[in-house]
Order: C-alpha cells, then structure tokens, then sequence
C-alpha cells in the first residue's frame, strides 16, 4: 500500500538513471556492480511491474524472472538518455511518485503498452486503455500465467 507525503519543493528531476526494478528507477545515480549508487528514486505513477523475483509461465510452458524482464525492458527505454521525471508527492518508502519521460515518450504508459506493467487502478486510470490494448494483443506478460503484482506482494 502507497502512503503519500508532499514534497517541501515540486521540482522535475532530470538525468541520467539507474533501474532498480521495471517501475522504480533512480534519477541521477549510477551502478555500482547490482546496486544504484546516489540519485534519486522514483516510482513510476500509476503503473505496476513484476517484482525483480516474481516469476511468470509462459505460453511454452516455462518459468522465467518477468520481474528481471520487465526491468530490462525500462532499462532498454532509458539506455544512456535522459530523462525527466514530473512529481511532487512521496510515498510511504520516500520515492518519489512520478511521471517519467524520455523526450516526448511518456515511459509508464510505454511499459503499460509494451505488457510489462500493469494499470494500478487504485492510484491512477491513465493506463487502463493502454493495458487493455496490450492485454488483447497478449503483449509482456499479457502472453503468460502470472499472479498481479500486488496480490504477488501480499502472498510473500
């Protein structure tokens, strides 16, 4: 469950990033071997991705980490470019909650649309159109047998 705070300034964050998972990344941070050194962390708004040890049964019939997938399809979108993230408010773990973008590409509805994420309604309809078209067209994780990434959470 998110908790929400104001931040004391509203400010774009604007940099290069690190991944932490395929709906958090860190804003001006670096890797450091598996972890994000510095920078700020953000929360992608309104979506929900796999967590990074949530696994998934694909249509073949295997299990694989659609956790790590999804985070490597963000880390594909932000690969050396830079990015600018729009919030103004925290959530209970001091994330930001933000809305990304890589010029004009809005990245939580692209992760939505690419079937990496998911709409998380209880915060946002922005991407509930974006997820239904993905769904249909059996995008990500649209294509396999997964638990929601959420109700995955509670069961842990």
């Amino acid at each position: 469950m998110l908790a929400f705070s104001t931040m004391s300034q509203a400010a774009d964050l604007k940099g290069k990033v690190c991944i932490t998972s395929g709906d958090t990344l860190k804003v001006n941070s670096i890797r450091r071997g598996r972890h994000c050194v510095g920078g700020t962390k953000v929360r992608l708004l309104g979506i929900d991705a796999p967590e990074l040890k949530q696994q998934c049964r694909h249509s073949s019939g295997r299990n694989f980490l659609c956790g790590r997938k999804a985070a490597s399809y963000l880390f594909e979108l932000t690969k050396g470019k830079v990015v600018i993230c729009e919030g103004d408010t925290r959530d209970g773990n001091e994330r930001v909650l933000g809305t990304c973008f890589v010029g004009k590409m809005n990245l939580n509805q692209r992760m939505v649309q690419l079937g990496w994420a998911v709409a998380y309604r209880d915060y946002s309809k922005d991407y509930i159109k974006d997820e239904e078209r993905a769904k249909s067209a059996r995008r990500g994780i649209w294509d396999m047998k997964f638990m929601m990434p959420w109700d995955w959470r509670r069961s842990r």
